[in-house]
């Protein structure tokens, strides 16, 4: 069957999978493939025969994924993503390297892991490519099961199955609570989020880890979520939006002891229950890492090691 279906699928079947799923409209597709709507029409036939499933449902609004259709559209992007991939890693050997490593993280790993680590690799392996995408841990794990990542550091629990990812525990992600230096807020060293309630708050968008550590530290504390006008997924955004503000927010210390130095933000004794839980190394077990991408993993890991605060745990 696999090697029937690898005879009769082409490329441009995958493309057309795709370009349905995006538009839901055969003309468009068609527009989007430079191809008449009759040969669009008869590679969808095509496809669906050699899948031997219905893969979209036509109607006067258009057309639409069934079932089968949205799995073939999650193969498809997978199968393309490698493409696109090969051919990365085809230029990167023609121009004397050997190929690109596409990294996700959590920015909280940026200062004592992934930064240390990629920074020495691009001294001693000039042989790897670096690509180093930062973002939310929900976004980041998307982009891995799309094939875009090849791994990521950062927080699957509650958000993918546990049994569908390699996980390794690197260590924890304290987090404080921060406002600009111009805000006239008074800080005795003592306060708590019952001091800070009412104050006005930048929230990390759900739902992301961080954004339910902070909503269960509020419920625990028997308060409701503080007004927050502004929801940002970006932690660099949140900074810049407390310098240009009065707003609280909650950041990681690691990434907040750099602004702190730079006078640009103060952190409140405000204690913030540790929720998160450890961020970890997370890969596909399905999809074997390519030898430059096992090296720079083996290089995190080894890092979190040597980092007498990330110790390398199992993640059950």
């Amino acid at each position: 069957m696999a090697h029937s279906l690898l005879n009769r699928l082409k490329l441009r079947h995958l493309r057309l999978i795709l370009e349905l799923e995006a538009t839901n409209n055969l003309h468009r597709a068609a527009e989007r493939m430079n191809l008449s709507q009759p040969s669009v029409s008869k590679l969808l036939q095509e496809v669906e025969h050699a899948l031997n499933a219905r893969l979209f449902e036509r109607s006067s609004q258009g057309v639409f994924p069934t079932p089968s259709g949205v799995l073939a559209a999650r193969h498809a992007r997978l199968m393309l993503n490698d493409i696109d991939r090969l051919q990365l890693d085809m230029n990167a050997m023609q121009e004397g390297t050997f190929g690109t490593v596409r990294i996700g993280s959590i920015v909280a790993a940026l200062p004592q892991l992934v930064s240390p680590v990629l920074a020495r690799i691009a001294e001693t392996e000039p042989g790897i490519g670096l690509s180093l995408t930062i973002d939310t841990s929900d976004t980041l794990l998307l982009g891995m099961e799309s094939g875009r990542l090849d791994f990521v550091i950062g927080r699957a629990r509650g958000l993918l199955g546990p049994t569908a990812l390699d996980c390794r525990d690197l260590g924890q992600e304290p987090l404080c609570v921060v406002t600009s230096c111009h805000n006239p807020l008074s800080d005795p060293g003592t306060l708590t989020l019952h001091d800070v309630a009412s104050e006005k708050w930048i929230l990390q968008t759900a739902p992301s880890p961080m954004r339910r550590a902070v909503e269960a530290a509020f419920t625990i504390a028997l308060l409701p979520l503080p007004a927050h006008p502004i929801e940002a997924s970006s932690m660099f955004a949140t900074i810049d939006l407390l310098i240009h503000s009065r707003l609280l927010a909650v950041i990681p210390c690691s990434v907040s002891q750099h602004y702190e130095t730079a006078g640009m933000i103060r952190r409140l004794s405000v204690p913030v229950p540790d929720f998160l839980g450890a961020y970890s190394l997370i890969s596909l077990p399905d999809r074997p890492l390519t030898p430059a991408a096992q090296l720079v993993f083996s290089a995190l890991e080894q890092q979190a090691i040597v980092n007498p605060d990330r110790p390398v745990q199992s993640c059950i």
